[in-house]
């Protein structure tokens, strides 16, 4: 098994982004004077391996991880960090099921990535559930002389979303996608858009935004996403309206009208239409 090795880049004095291969999946590390946070543990073993690796690069501190959500891109490393020692890790409630009751059908996602991981067969592929629950109102972590804040908006991309701020440096998980749609398989896009307008209002110019996916953005991006997705959701009415009652109609012109693609624009509609009074 060879380890897939991130690409590191420091965000200020405390905080890094490492970019993992396969999906563009963004890990964050905090560094404290007693111990280090670790934002999201990649698809697998292999990417695990590669962010312990240059995370050891970095510090040699004790570590705890936190899940922003619980889509096997972002957690399927904790079984690796959990044996080099990770007795820590944090989730919503809400995550903490997800990975309990479908964990399993989340391997079919790394199929070709991390072969062993959607197999569930060879070293560090086991299936590792945070013990540390946050809730919504959040929680501070003293990493020592330097604190973290995990803490959660609603529902956005899935039930029970978290992000976590280390002073101006803000980890959205999917909330925020750069490069690519945002995915809505798990997502209530009626709470999402009003979480995005909440997020808008309170992330300042200064701010430093590491989306789930993709490269660094701010607030500017935010306000971008956020009106897109309001833009889509008016137009994604209009269609579902039109449809005969209890069906799914979509058609490819109206597929193309919305900006997320036509897979993902499907799914959106589907969402819309389970969402709708």
């Amino acid at each position: 098994m060879k380890p897939s090795i991130p690409v590191v880049e420091k965000l200020g004095r405390h905080c890094w982004r490492l970019v993992n291969h396969g999906f563009s999946m963004n890990t964050g590390l905090a560094v404290g004077q007693e111990r280090a946070a670790v934002i999201d543990t990649g698809s697998g073993p292999r990417e695990a391996a590669g962010l312990y690796a240059a995370i050891r690069g970095i510090t040699g501190l004790p570590l705890v991880v936190i899940n922003t959500h619980a889509h096997g891109d972002h957690v399927f490393g904790n079984g690796y960090f959990a044996a080099h020692g990770v007795e820590e890790f944090y989730a919503s409630a809400e995550a903490i099921e997800h990975l309990r009751v479908h964990g399993h059908a989340e391997r079919e996602l790394v199929r070709f990535l991390e072969p062993e991981m959607a197999s569930g067969q060879g070293d560090f592929t086991n299936i590792v559930l945070p013990q540390e629950i946050v809730a919504g109102a959040g929680t501070t972590l003293d990493l020592g002389n330097l604190s973290v804040e995990v803490f959660g908006l609603g529902t956005g991309h899935t039930p029970g979303d978290r992000l976590v701020r280390s002073g101006p440096v803000l980890f959205t998980g999917d909330l925020v996608e750069e490069g690519g749609p945002p995915n809505f398989e798990d997502a209530d896009p009626y709470r999402w858009v009003e979480l995005l307008g909440r997020l808008e209002q309170e992330c300042t110019e200064d701010d430093v935004v590491v989306p789930g996916h993709g490269k660094v953005v701010d607030r500017d991006f935010i306000c971008y996403q956020h009106r897109e997705m309001r833009a889509a959701i008016a137009c994604g009415q209009r269609f579902v309206d039109s449809w005969p009652r209890g069906s799914f109609d979509a058609t490819a012109d109206q597929l193309g009208q919305l900006p997320y693609g036509a897979e993902q624009s499907a799914i959106f509609l589907q969402r819309l239409r389970q969402g709708m009074p």
